[in-house]
């Protein structure tokens, strides 16, 4: 439980039952002098208002402010009770001799049994025990409805806090994985094709730009992600020959874009699967990329090729998929689907996923 907490309000409701407490009092009080012809309101009512409540006012800022805080939130519950007892002990004793005192001052030293002496309370000792019990209740009640409120927001500030900790985390688990495959792409070749092991080099850090700065705002354009995209499948055009490879994309235009947001590097994971799983330098391969747009959703289509080796990108659990999956379900829960289907001759993974507007998608 946290040590401090924000009390307005709840001290506001505390302020409003004392004053109808005190409103009640008066009321009942000036009802009863109004029927035997008195001044409704003079000092000895204000001196008798005092005398009766001030020590159910005492006993409440004790258990409000010293035990409840600093025993009661503290877990400290035994000792609370304990002290809790004490303070009710002490509250009764005091109104049990100042019930002595006021018998003697009105009946001599002899007081008769049942005295009538205040308007409110016919039995007076029973019912200040039974007020006191209720203050002290009604001030408990009160405070752990306002702690388990408060103790809730704190409980999910915290699982917001580690949620985002743990989305970036799942980010940076991208960048080595993305940075090995394309530093693996480009070793390749460097021996077949210098020219284009240098191009290559160039947008990987047209990339890398992406991915170091871009990619760790939360959302990002639509435009830019799919410029990224674009930028990556270009590369890999660079790598495998077009005879052998067919690469095919599918954006929808920049104007339907604009002031859509997403988040970042979210498709790339089946896009580089498809490329390494589904093309053979031995068979014709292809890999195809769309997105659509409809209405509040975007969907993203990736299929590649499927050979005898493709058996593995099913079973595919590492960083990738089983990285995908638990962004997905942070970030969206069970508003987004994430549909994986294999034939014998291709590999289709379907994402769908919310479009969030913005009305600066820089932003």
């Amino acid at each position: 439980m946290t040590d401090f907490r924000d009390r307005k309000l709840e001290s506001w409701v505390y302020a409003g039952l004392w004053v109808l407490a005190i409103g009640l009092y008066l009321l009942d009080a000036m009802s009863t002098r109004a029927q035997l012809s008195k001044p409704l309101l003079d000092g000895a009512l204000l001196a008798r208002m005092a005398r009766t409540l001030l020590p159910f006012i005492a006993l409440f800022l004790v258990n409000n402010f010293l035990l409840i805080p600093k025993l009661l939130l503290k877990n400290r519950l035994r000792v609370y009770f304990v002290a809790t007892g004490a303070a009710l002990a002490l509250m009764w004793c005091y109104q049990y001799f100042d019930f002595l005192r006021m018998a003697e001052m009105f009946h001599g030293p002899h007081p008769r049994p049942r005295p009538h002496m205040r308007s409110l309370i016919p039995l007076p000792l029973f019912l200040d025990f039974t007020y006191s019990l209720l203050v002290v209740g009604g001030n408990l009640a009160i405070a752990l409805i306002f702690q388990r409120f408060d103790d809730r927001l704190e409980r999910e500030s915290l699982m917001k806090t580690n949620a985002e900790a743990r989305l970036e985390y799942l980010k940076a688990q991208i960048n080595p994985h993305f940075y090995m495959n394309m530093l693996n792409n480009i070793h390749g070749m460097i021996e077949i094709d210098p020219e284009r092991a240098q191009a290559m080099v160039i947008d990987m850090s047209h990339l890398m730009r992406y991915m170091l700065y871009d990619s760790s705002k939360p959302l990002i354009s639509l435009s830019d992600e799919i410029g990224f995209l674009q930028n990556y499948l270009r590369l890999m055009r660079l790598r495998f020959p077009e005879n052998r490879v067919s690469i095919t994309t599918e954006f929808p235009p920049e104007e339907k874009t604009r002031g859509i947001s997403v988040p970042p590097l979210l498709s790339l994971v089946f896009i580089e699967n498809a490329f390494k799983h589904g093309v053979s330098y031995r068979e014709s391969s292809f890999v195809g990329v769309s997105m659509e747009l409809g209405g509040n959703t975007l969907r993203v289509t990736c299929v590649n090729s499927r050979h005898s080796r493709g058996d593995e990108q099913a079973s595919d659990g590492g960083i990738g998929l089983s990285n995908v999956k638990q962004r997905l379900q942070l970030l969206y829960g069970d508003r987004a689907s994430l549909e994986i289907n294999s034939t014998d001759s291709a590999y289709t993974v379907n994402l769908t996923i919310p479009c969030n507007e913005t009305e600066n998608s820089d932003n």
